[in-house]
């Protein structure tokens, strides 16, 4: 969608008439077909960036109005992922995990506007091409599984559960963008 805006209207792009600017804009988004979303295209027209303090303390609270509220949009993304288990392939290391989303909590400043959403999820199992040490030799062994790599790494796991961690968050990020939410995984893995 391409919008064009004269430099007297950005200039009355305000607090004050943000809400129906934005209102308008996710209305022309359905009327077109798409899905109403928080395009990249709104955080370029206001200045401010995604995650920002400005956009936590003014367009999501919008974009959560503009979809029922805030609590309504939790429970569409509970109901979409809470006890599922979901395939994470990452482009890195041929992997190839499951998790399972155990359990889901916000915080933040502001319960009724926003804060994180916070997924408690489990590795339940997986690949990913990974090595073992053979003496002095590093041997690489591909589609390895993810708990024998693990144990593999003995007291060096930290990069290997950050990986995996990363990959998640990216994973439900990506799953969830829809909601507007921001999101964070906690992965556990044993």
């Amino acid at each position: 969608m391409k919008i064009i805006l004269t430099e007297s209207q950005y200039r009355q792009l305000t607090e004050e008439n943000l809400k129906d600017f934005l209102f308008k804009f996710w209305d022309n988004q359905k009327e077109d077909g798409e899905q109403p979303s928080l395009d990249d295209i709104i955080y370029q027209l206001v200045g401010h960036s995604r995650g920002s303090a400005y956009d936590n303390s003014y367009i999501r609270p919008i974009w959560y109005e503009y979809n029922g509220g805030y609590q309504k949009v939790l429970q569409q993304v509970k109901d979409e992922i809470l006890h599922g288990e979901f395939q994470i392939i990452g482009p890195s290391y041929n992997l190839d995990m499951i998790v399972f989303v155990r359990d889901m909590h916000t915080y933040g400043d502001d319960f009724n506007f926003g804060g994180e959403v916070n997924l408690d999820c489990v590795l339940v199992g997986g690949t990913v091409d990974g090595f073992i040490y053979d003496g002095d030799e590093q041997i690489q062994v591909p589609n390895m599984d993810i708990f024998d790599q693990w144990s593999e790494l003995e007291y060096d796991t930290h990069d290997f559960e950050q990986f995996l961690e990363d990959e998640t968050d990216m994973y439900f990020d990506k799953l969830l963008e829809k909601y507007g939410v921001p999101i964070h995984t906690d992965l556990m893995i044993k």
